[in-house]
């Protein structure tokens, strides 16, 4: 694969009056981080917008001197001016700029940088959904951890599919928990010529000859799948004010189950599941508020049964069937490790040699056993074999989530631990005892009996309140 440099979509500016196409949607207090090259308060109506960052030029403001930034946040919240207005008006959008121009210098961030502001958009900025219409065709330690560091904190990232017009996977937009958008061409009818197509492009929204706003808030066209993530964006943003407890995965599954299909029936790597259709998703979130709990076998007043909502809510697990949870049934390592794997934000693995023959490529737990094993979570059960359907001990599960989490100290004594003497699991019992896993549970640590679903589901979710 050619080295390329980050891009964002080439926009075409021709000025003209337009009264704009797009719904438009109110919106109050959705934060939207939009990592660019700045927004023109020329042009955006300042009350749709909250203090940045320039880390380009640090020190300096955050007004844009490209275009770009200004002409993605226009498609958001609408330019009044320039007669476009957005698709969520109300949302409140914080500039992070990844490019800008400053006497006479031009310059643009690095791709470690995009990951920086992910972490900063979360952590400082406050943001619910992250915005990057930009990236590069170079996969990136750094940003894959970024990205699972927000999908982990509960927020959504939406990224632009690329403008190679190729099948490269364009990052951040190929990773598994980034909503990838590609262009629709003028017509409605399929892809525009231009737009990136790979397994992980999710959905397709207006991207060719679209009406937006200059820095001036003149009204221009511009092209670009970098016009398509923002019109996501806002459709995203209309969701969580309907809602705001939504997860980023409650939020991927309504947009991409609802869209409009325009190729072959169901996914296909050039149009993903079809054009976001915004109405068809607010509709079924009115029909999943009204849905009773899906689960016959989870009683409302089970001690796990917030733990189970929580699980399902953000796609830890999805019950044995559509109706049932199972909750004393034990559970395997290839479950356990696609657990964990989910809960800590789906991180896409640096691994990509596979040693085990009883792994493949297709599996559900494949890329969750590529991720423990560079964690150093759990090894095979040989030097060939992972071992998917053997069942579990708790002192193996709660080992398991100890080194998940990076091998924490206990929070004091343990006379658990200590009863169990010198063994690979103390130290991660002491923590767990400490901490009030085994107590969330309400049960006692059995180190050899094999851990039923229900105490994992208690266990991850403390787990995460924990970490909070």
């Amino acid at each position: 694969m050619k080295k390329r440099i980050l891009s964002f979509a080439l926009a075409v500016l021709i000025l003209l009056s337009f009264a704009g196409t797009l719904t438009v949607y109110a919106a109050d207090g959705v934060r939207i981080a939009v990592i660019d090259t700045g927004i023109s308060s020329r042009a955006i109506n300042k009350e749709n917008l909250d203090t940045g960052k320039n880390y380009i030029f640090p020190g300096l403001y955050t007004e844009d001197t490209i275009g770009h930034g200004t002409s993605v946040a226009a498609l958001i919240v609408g330019c009044q001016s320039a007669g476009v207005e957005g698709v969520c008006s109300e949302a409140i959008l914080v500039p992070l700029v990844f490019a800008a121009e400053h006497n006479g210098s031009a310059v643009n961030g690095s791709i470690s940088l995009i990951a920086k502001m992910i972490v900063d958009a979360v952590d400082v900025y406050g943001c619910q959904i992250i915005n990057i219409s930009a990236g590069a065709l170079l996969d990136n330690n750094t940003l894959r951890d970024a990205v699972a560091y927000a999908e982990k904190k509960g927020v959504l990232i939406v990224a632009s599919a690329g403008n190679e017009g190729n099948a490269y996977p364009f990052y951040p937009a190929a990773y598994s928990t980034v909503l990838a958008v590609g262009a629709l061409n003028e017509a409605g009818t399929g892809p525009a010529y231009f737009s990136s197509y790979f397994q992980g492009v999710d959905l397709m929204a207006p991207g060719e000859n679209v009406i937006s706003a200059d820095i001036d808030g003149r009204p221009v066209l511009v092209s670009g799948t970098s016009f398509s993530s923002p019109v996501v964006s806002g459709m995203a943003a209309r969701l969580l004010l309907e809602d705001p407890t939504l997860t980023p995965y409650q939020i991927r599954q309504l947009l991409c189950s609802t869209a409009t299909d325009i190729a072959a029936p169901g996914y296909d790597a050039r149009t993903g599941w079809g054009i976001a259709n915004l109405e068809a998703a607010l509709q079924k979130l009115a029909e999943m508020k009204e849905s009773p709990f899906p689960f016959l076998d989870v009683a409302e007043d089970a001690y796990y049964r917030e733990a189970v909502v929580w699980a399902l809510n953000r796609g830890i697990t999805f019950g044995t069937k559509s109706d049932a949870f199972s909750p004393e049934l034990s559970l395997t390592r290839a479950e356990v490790i696609t657990f964990l794997w989910r809960a800590s934000g789906c991180p896409e693995p640096r691994r990509i040699r596979n040693p085990f023959v009883d792994v493949s490529e297709s599996d559900y737990f494949y890329k969750p056993v590529l991720w423990a094993l560079e964690k150093g979570i759990t090894e095979g059960t040989s030097a060939t074999t992972f071992g998917p359907k053997q069942v579990c001990t708790e002192k193996e599960i709660i080992t398991m989530l100890w080194r998940a989490n990076g091998k924490p100290a206990a929070a004091g004594r343990s006379e658990l631990a200590i009863s169990i003497g010198d063994s690979y699991y103390t130290q991660a019992v002491a923590w767990a005892d400490t901490y009030g896993f085994f107590a969330a549970a309400r049960k006692e640590f059995t180190a050899h009996d094999p851990l039923v679903r229900a105490n994992l589901v208690v266990y991850l979710h403390h787990n995460a309140l924990v970490e909070q």
